[in-house]
Parts: structure tokens; C-alpha cells; sequence
């Protein structure tokens, strides 16, 4: 097992052995039964039923200086990078997720799963004809994506979203809110126990946003502040992250000597179910440790942990 020793610079983290792939049988598509988990682990989603009694906030105030001076640095050298806060967020969340694969968990039918890609959805505007609308993006991200090529797939599925484009859940939807209203709920309700089953196809799991690691919020594009959210009982989300502005701080050391910081204000919503809180304040550590030092970001993970519940 290697450990890091700085406590300063948590980037590396404890490695477990690799595990063998699941035992038994398993008919989701989008995740791995857990069975090597404790006792209280595998009661937990009985005793607390839904994500709304098992949510969690943790608002967070990040020390965003030395990011911002980095995307201001990039996207000097580099013209046409377009590199903003919102790359360098998801980049951090990937690579978190990387290494403390347990916040990629979710629960389904009473039991809890292993995700078996790192997804995050989020919502964009477009201008239709003088008005607003909203519609959803999800965006697939492999474990060693670097912060550049999460920035561009960000920007490519914006400019898709954006376009004329007739996206499949735009479709399923607007196909299904046609439909008498018994009929609409008889669908939502086959679908909640196929979901609990782990019957859902892969091609239904695709189009919804809703079964994904995490959506964010992206508040601050709006001038507006983080807030607490809850997390959706439709799909199987256990992360909910709202993004603020970025707030200029005074800041006074021990010597009384001043400072100004930018921070970006975070409010994440977690499912406490999918890990124990010592593991989500490591995780969260780790998170702030790269947002501080996103240059870390440019190259692939040196470490990847798999999810020793397996």
C-alpha cells in the first residue's frame, strides 16, 4: 500500500490492492453490486429509505487565487483555449473521483452500487427565437482525462446544445408530456421498479441526465450565489454541487499583515449513505488541494483507485 505522507499536499492518497472484478450475477448497466461493505453499510439504505433524509450539505468557501491567475495565464498563451472556472471544477471533480472512487457510488433498490463511468450533467441555456430556454448536458469523462481535454469536451457539448440539434431527452420528453396523465404515471412508476430492479436499458440510461455522478449548477454564470440543493429522487445521483460567484476576501495572517484572495463559494449535497463522513472530508480535501493547484490537472492522475466494495 503507498501512502502519502505530506498532509499538506494530500494529491496522492492511500492505494488498496486491486480487487477482483464482481461476483454473481448482475443485470444493471450502469453499475457493480457492492457486497464487500460493512454490515451497517449494506442496512443503511433500509433504515433510510430515500435521498432526501440522507442528504448532507457541505458549503464550501475555495481558495480560487492561484486558479484564477492560471485560467488568465492559459488562456493568454493559448488563444482560442477558452479555459474558464467551470473546466477547471469538473477537471478537479474527475480527477477526485479518480482516487476516492466512493463518491461515484449510488443506491438502487435498497442496495448500493459501484458507477461504472464518471458522468456529470448540467443544465445550458439557449436562446430560441429572442427566448430562453433551458435544456439538459451529460458528459462522459475517462479517469485520466487531463483538465484540457475535459475543457473541450465542456465546450463541445455546450455548442451541441446550443445548436438546432434534437436531443433524445429533449424528445422523450416532450413525446411523454403529451400522453393523459394516468398513462404518464403508470410509465413513471414501471420505471421506478425497473430502475430498482436493475433492469433499465442501457439506451434509456444514456438520455436521462438524471442518472449521472453529479449535477452542478452553475449558479455564479447567472450572478447569482451557491445554494443548497436537494438531490432528485428520480435516477440515481448521490452529488448535487451548486456553484456561487467569485468573491474578492481580505484575509489577515498572524501578523496582522493583509491580503486579498479570490473564493469561489461551493455547496455540495452528498447522499451520506454512499461512504462514511471521515472519507467524504478526505475527498473534499483532496478537491480543494487540486482547485488551489490546478496545474496538477495538465497531466494524467499518477495514482487510479478502483472501489475496493466490488
Amino acid at each position: 500500500m503507498e501512502t502519502n505522507k505530506n498532509i499538506n499536499n494530500p494529491i496522492i492518497t492511500e492505494v488498496p490492492a486491486k480487487k477482483k472484478p464482481r461476483q454473481g450475477v448482475n443485470f444493471r448497466k450502469d453499475g457493480y453490486l457492492l457486497r464487500n461493505i460493512t454490515s451497517m453499510q449494506k442496512l443503511l439504505p433500509y433504515i433510510f429509505k430515500t435521498r432526501t433524509e440522507s442528504l448532507v450539505y457541505s458549503p464550501e468557501q475555495i481558495d480560487f487565487t492561484s486558479a484564477r491567475e492560471y485560467i488568465k495565464r492559459k488562456n493568454k498563451e493559448n488563444p482560442g483555449l477558452n479555459l474558464g472556472t467551470f473546466h477547471v471544477v469538473i477537471a478537479a471533480l474527475v480527477r477526485t473521483m479518480a482516487v476516492y472512487p466512493y463518491l461515484n457510488r449510488f443506491i438502487s433498490g435498497k442496495k448500493i452500487y459501484a458507477r461504472n463511468y464518471i458522468s456529470f450533467s448540467f443544465i445550458v441555456l439557449k436562446n430560441i427565437g429572442g427566448k430562453v430556454d433551458e435544456t439538459n448536458a451529460k458528459l462522459y469523462f475517462n479517469k485520466t482525462d487531463t483538465l484540457f481535454e475535459v475543457s473541450k469536451k465542456i465546450q463541445e457539448n455546450i455548442e451541441y446544445c446550443r445548436s438546432n440539434a434534437a436531443k433524445d431527452d429533449d424528445k422523450l420528453m416532450a413525446f411523454v408530456s403529451k400522453l393523459p396523465s394516468p398513462i404518464i404515471s403508470f410509465i413513471v412508476f414501471t420505471l421506478r421498479k425497473i430502475n430498482d430492479w436493475g433492469l433499465l436499458p442501457k439506451s434509456f440510461i444514456d438520455t436521462d441526465p438524471l442518472f449521472t455522478s453529479a449535477f452542478i449548477s452553475n449558479l455564479g454564470s447567472i450572478g447569482h450565489g451557491a445554494l443548497n440543493h436537494h438531490l432528485y429522487e428520480w435516477g440515481n445521483s448521490s452529488i448535487f454541487i451548486t456553484m456561487g460567484n467569485i468573491n474578492k476576501t481580505t484575509v489577515t495572517d498572524s501578523e496582522g499583515n493583509t491580503s486579498n484572495k479570490s473564493t469561489l463559494d461551493i455547496v455540495f449535497t452528498i447522499d451520506e449513505r454512499i461512504a462514511y463522513g471521515h472519507y467524504l472530508v478526505k475527498a473534499l480535501k483532496h478537491f480543494k488541494a487540486l482547485m488551489k493547484h490546478p496545474e496538477k490537472l495538465e497531466l494524467p492522475p499518477e495514482v487510479i483507485v478502483e472501489d475496493d466494495g466490488m
